[in-house]
C-alpha cells in the first residue's frame, strides 16, 4: 500500500473505533443519570481515544516513513565519499519508495560507471603523459646535451687561439653553452628523474629538496621515516610529483623562509607532507589567483586518488601551507580501491 492509503485507513480505524466507543459512552452516561460519573468517564474515554489515536499515527507513520530514513542515511554516506552506499530492500515497502529507492540506486552505479570510466581514461593520459615526460627526458639527456658538450670541447678548442678576439669570443660562448647545458639537464632532472627509477622515492626527494634549496637559496629539509622497501612505481611516482608541484607552488608564490618534506612508510600506508612558513593562501578557494600551475592542487589530489590515496591542504593568509598526502603501501591495496572506487 501506498503511505497514502496507509495513513488513511489507520485514521479512518481510529474514528471509526472512536465513533463506536463514543456512541456507546453516551449510551451508558444517559442511563447511569449520574453527572459526576458521566463527567469522570468523558475525561477519561477522551483521553483514551487521544492517546490511541497519537500512538497509533505514530507506528504506521514511523513505518511508511522508514524507507525515507533509510534514503537520507544513504545519500549521507555517498556525501562522505562512500561511493558503495546503496538503498537497502525493506519488506513491505511502499511501491512509491521501493520505486524511489531502485532509481537512487541505478543513479549511483550509473555514477559508479562513469567514475571508473573516467579514472581508467585519466590514469591513461596520465601513464601517456609520463611516458612523453621520459621519451624527451632521456632525448634531452642523450642527444641534445651530448651535442651542447661536444660544441663545448670545441669551443674550448678556441679557447686556445692566440687571437684575442677569438679567446674572448670564445670565453663568451662557452659561458653560454655552460648554461645552456646546465638548463637542459636541469629540464631532464624534472621531467624524469632518474633517481626515481633507479632509487627510489627518498633518493628522488632528496634530489628534489637539495635542487629547490640551490635554487630558492632557503634550507628544504628533508625527514624519511619507516621501511626502505621499493613501494609500487605508481605510487612512487604520484608521491614524486606532488612534492615537486608542492616545492614548484611555494617557489613561485609562498615567499617561504623555509620548507620541510616529511616521508613516513608504514606497514600499509605511505604519507608526503610539505610544509612552508610563507604567506600562505585560502583553500577553499577553487582557484588561487596566481597558483595552480602544473598538476595545480587539483591535478594533485585526482592523481592520487588513482592509486587509492587522497590528498589534505591546511593553509590560512600569512600561516603558511601543508600539502598532506597519502597512499597504499603495497600494490594490492591500490588496485583494490581503485576497483572499489
Amino acid at each position: 500500500m501506498t503511505l497514502l492509503t496507509r495513513v488513511l485507513l489507520v485514521n479512518s480505524g481510529v474514528v471509526m473505533v472512536g465513533a463506536i466507543v463514543g456512541t456507546w459512552l453516551t449510551e451508558r452516561l444517559v442511563l447511569s443519570g449520574a453527572s459526576s460519573t458521566r463527567s469522570t468517564l468523558v475525561i477519561l474515554f477522551a483521553g483514551i481515544g487521544l492517546v490511541l489515536s497519537i500512538g497509533l499515527n505514530y507506528l504506521v507513520l514511523r513505518a511508511a516513513f522508514w524507507p525515507l530514513a533509510t534514503l537520507e542515511r544513504t545519500a549521507e554516506a555517498v556525501r562522505r565519499g562512500d561511493l558503495s552506499a546503496r538503498v537497502e530492500r525493506l519488506p513491505a515497502n511502499d511501491p512509491q519508495m521501493a520505486r524511489l529507492g531502485l532509481v537512487f540506486n541505478q543513479t549511483l552505479d550509473q555514477l559508479a560507471d562513469e567514475r571508473a570510466s573516467l579514472q581508467r581514461v585519466a590514469s591513461q593520459v596520465i601513464t601517456a603523459q609520463e611516458e612523453e615526460r621520459k621519451r624527451i627526458s632521456r632525448e634531452l639527456h642523450d642527444e641534445t646535451a651530448q651535442m651542447l658538450f661536444a660544441g663545448l670541447l670545441r669551443v674550448a678548442a678556441y679557447k686556445q687561439s692566440n687571437n684575442p678576439d677569438i679567446r674572448a669570443a670564445a670565453a663568451a660562448l662557452e659561458e653560454t653553452t655552460v648554461d645552456a647545458l646546465e638548463g637542459v639537464r636541469r629540464l631532464a632532472l624534472e621531467l624524469r628523474p632518474p633517481a626515481l627509477d633507479d632509487l627510489g622515492l627518498t633518493a628522488a626527494l632528496q634530489d628534489l629538496a637539495q635542487r629547490y634549496g640551490e635554487q630558492l637559496g632557503i634550507p628544504v629539509e628533508i625527514r624519511a621515516r619507516g621501511s626502505r622497501i621499493r613501494l609500487p612505481a605508481d605510487v612512487e611516482l604520484v608521491l614524486y610529483r606532488v612534492a615537486q608541484e608542492a616545492l614548484t607552488n611555494a617557489a613561485k608564490h609562498a615567499r617561504a623562509h623555509q620548507i620541510s618534506i616529511d616521508l613516513e612508510r608504514t606497514e600499509s600506508e605511505v604519507t608526503l607532507s610539505v610544509r612552508d612558513d610563507g604567506q600562505g593562501f585560502d583553500p577553499d578557494q577553487r582557484r588561487v589567483p596566481g597558483r595552480g600551475g602544473g598538476l595545480g592542487l587539483f591535478g594533485m589530489a585526482e592523481r592520487l586518488s588513482l592509486v587509492g590515496g587522497g590528498l589534505l591542504i591546511w593553509s590560512a593568509p600569512g600561516r603558511g601551507c601543508e600539502i598532506f598526502a597519502w597512499a597504499p603501501a603495497n600494490r594490492v591495496t591500490a588496485h583494490e580501491r581503485r576497483n572499489v572506487a
